[in-house]
């Protein structure tokens, strides 16, 4: 790709954002703060966005670019903030972005142990492209409560599978999840860094072809008033996710390369809206 002449690497990511995020070195090098830069000749339209990533809002500068690619012109709003999030590229795209209406990312060659799990999905102007899961609302006594919906996210740029507080307080109650370990620090997007644990699962969780036996679980990001158990508490106790200040309940889970690094092609569609998982088949 390029702007200006100048070239731009972007990788595709099913999980980016409504627009273009590129690195700040990136928009250095391209000029995009120039208020002399012309766009199409005229003057550039710049602005301002923000991203709410858990409780941390990221702020950035946005503007207009001409992108040429595969012989054509894409006109695209490229956003940057003060940092270099993304790593061996200069920023991510999301296929919708691009001119085709299939976009197939392959990464390695598709054999007969493998099975294709279709996931329809919809478009979130706020969330990004989204698709659902049924969970199990169980109570605390382990009663079964009615089906509730966790959006799930295919990341293939994140290095970890994640949830969001309400997503992992939904998925230990249907699958005997424990919170294990200490707190640590994680890099999500836009270089955002969150504090996670890892939420263990008596019985594993399979969605959207994968299976996951643990995931690192945003314990306070998008609570709402739910709660966790914990292994390292006494039976019956749990970790309080919901408190003063928490963020209404979302719940979340993006499954990210920790396990799709085993699955062979990552598709992509424009209508109807879905992406398609070939993966290792599950036993």
């Amino acid at each position: 790709m390029f702007v200006d002449g100048a070239p731009l690497r972007l990788r595709v990511d099913p999980s980016a954002s409504r627009h273009v995020e590129i690195n700040a070195a990136a928009a250095a090098r391209l000029g995009l703060a120039d208020p002399a830069r012309l766009v199409g000749g005229k003057p550039a339209t710049r602005g301002r966005a923000s991203t709410q990533v858990g409780k941390v809002r990221v702020n950035a500068a946005t503007s207009d670019a001409i992108v040429q690619y595969a012989g054509r012109d894409l006109p695209l709003t490229l956003a940057w903030s003060a940092h270099d999030p993304v790593t061996g590229a200069d920023g991510l795209i999301g296929p919708w972005q691009l001119p085709y209406d299939v976009v197939r990312l392959v990464r390695r060659p598709v054999t007969p142990g493998d099975r294709m799990t279709h996931l329809p999905m919809r478009w979130d102007s706020d969330r990004g492209l989204l698709g659902e899961v049924q969970a199990s609302a169980d109570n605390a006594a382990g009663a079964q409560g009615a089906a509730v919906d966790i959006d799930i996210a295919i990341a293939p740029v994140a290095a970890e599978s994640t949830a969001t507080a309400a997503a992992a307080s939904l998925l230990a109650a249907g699958h005997g999840g424990r919170l294990m370990g200490p707190a640590r620090d994680l890099v999500l997007v836009l270089g955002v860094v969150r504090p996670v644990r890892d939420l263990v699962f008596a019985h594993p969780v399979d969605v959207a072809g994968v299976r996951l036996e643990r995931v690192a679980a945003r314990v306070f990001d998008w609570s709402g008033q739910t709660n966790i158990p914990d292994a390292d508490l006494l039976p019956g106790e749990a970790v309080v996710a919901g408190h003063a200040g928490a963020q209404r309940e979302w719940a979340k889970l993006a499954i990210g390369n920790d396990h799709l690094a085993a699955c062979a092609e990552i598709v992509w569609t424009r209508l109807p809206l879905a992406i398609d998982l070939v993966c290792p088949a599950l036993p």
